[in-house]
C-alpha cells in the first residue's frame, strides 16, 4: 500500500494536472470507477491505478487521504488511472465523417463534443488551432469514458474530407442527412468560425430556433442536434 505522499505515482498524477506535462508525457489522468472500467474495458493499458483499499478494481492501493489529497473531485474519489493519450491514426481523418472543432476553448463543451459524436455519429473528433486539450480533468469527465472509444485527432480544416459544413447561428440551411465522408465544423459560441475555415467550407448549417428565445446554442447541444441531422436517412425527421 502506497502510504508516502512522496511516492512517484502520486508526483506523477499531481504533475499530469499540468496541461505542459500532459503533453511533454503523453499521459493523462482519469478519477472515478467508472471511467477507469471504460478504459480497461476498451483494452486500454493503465501506466498506473490507484485505488482505495476497499475498492473493487484492481490496482495499487493507496491510503484514502492520499487518494484524495491528489484528486480533483471535490467528493474525492476511489479509483485514479493513468493513461497514454489516445490519438486518431491520421487517416482516420478522411476516412470517414468527422467533427472540425475550431477554437473551442472550454474544455467541459470538448468533452461532451466527443461524447455526443461517440453517441450519435462516429467518425473522428479533429481538433484545430486554439482548441482546449481534450484529456484535462474535466474534458475527459465531461466525455464520460469516451475518451477512450472515440478517435481524437489534431489537426487542420484542409487535413478533413469535403464536402464541409460550417455551422452558424444564422445565415444558413437546416440541417440534414449527409452520405459518406464529410465535416461539420464548429466554432466558438463568442468568435465563431474563423475565416480561415469559413472560406473552405461550401455549405452553411444554421439550426433553426424560436422567435424570442435565447440568442444562439451552446455549441456542444448544437454539435448534437447537427450530428443527429448529418446520420439520419433521407426521408425522416428530427
Amino acid at each position: 500500500m502506497i502510504t508516502s505522499n512522496e511516492n512517484e505515482k502520486l508526483k506523477l498524477v499531481r504533475k499530469l494536472g499540468q496541461k505542459k506535462h500532459r503533453r511533454k508525457m503523453g499521459m493523462f489522468v482519469t478519477e472515478g470507477e467508472d471511467l477507469a472500467a471504460a478504459g480497461l474495458e476498451a483494452g486500454h493499458v493503465p501506466q498506473a491505478l490507484l485505488v482505495h483499499p476497499d475498492c473493487d478494481i484492481p490496482g495499487e492501493a493507496v491510503e484514502p487521504e492520499l487518494l484524495d489529497g491528489v484528486a480533483t473531485l471535490a467528493s474525492g474519489t476511489r479509483v485514479i488511472g493513468v493513461w497514454n493519450d489516445i490519438w486518431a491514426e491520421p487517416e482516420l481523418i478522411t476516412a470517414a465523417k468527422c467533427i472540425f472543432v475550431d477554437g473551442v476553448s472550454d474544455p467541459g463543451n470538448i468533452g461532451t463534443i466527443i461524447r455526443t459524436v461517440d453517441a450519435l455519429m462516429g467518425g473522428t473528433v479533429v481538433l484545430g488551432p486554439g482548441s482546449a486539450d481534450p484529456f484535462s480533468a474535466i474534458a475527459v469527465r465531461a466525455s464520460m469514458g469516451s475518451v477512450f472509444t472515440q478517435p481524437i485527432a489534431r489537426g487542420s480544416i484542409t487535413d478533413t474530407p469535403t464536402p464541409r459544413v460550417a455551422l452558424a447561428v444564422k445565415g444558413g440551411e437546416r440541417p440534414g442527412p449527409m452520405q459518406g465522408p464529410a465535416t461539420l465544423c464548429l466554432g466558438s459560441e463568442r468568435e465563431g468560425l474563423s475565416a480561415e475555415v469559413l472560406k473552405e467550407c461550401g455549405i452553411t448549417w444554421t439550426i433553426p430556433q424560436r422567435s424570442g428565445g435565447a440568442e444562439s446554442l451552446n455549441v456542444a447541444a448544437a454539435a448534437a442536434i447537427a450530428c443527429e441531422r448529418i446520420s439520419s436517412q433521407p426521408g425522416e425527421t428530427a
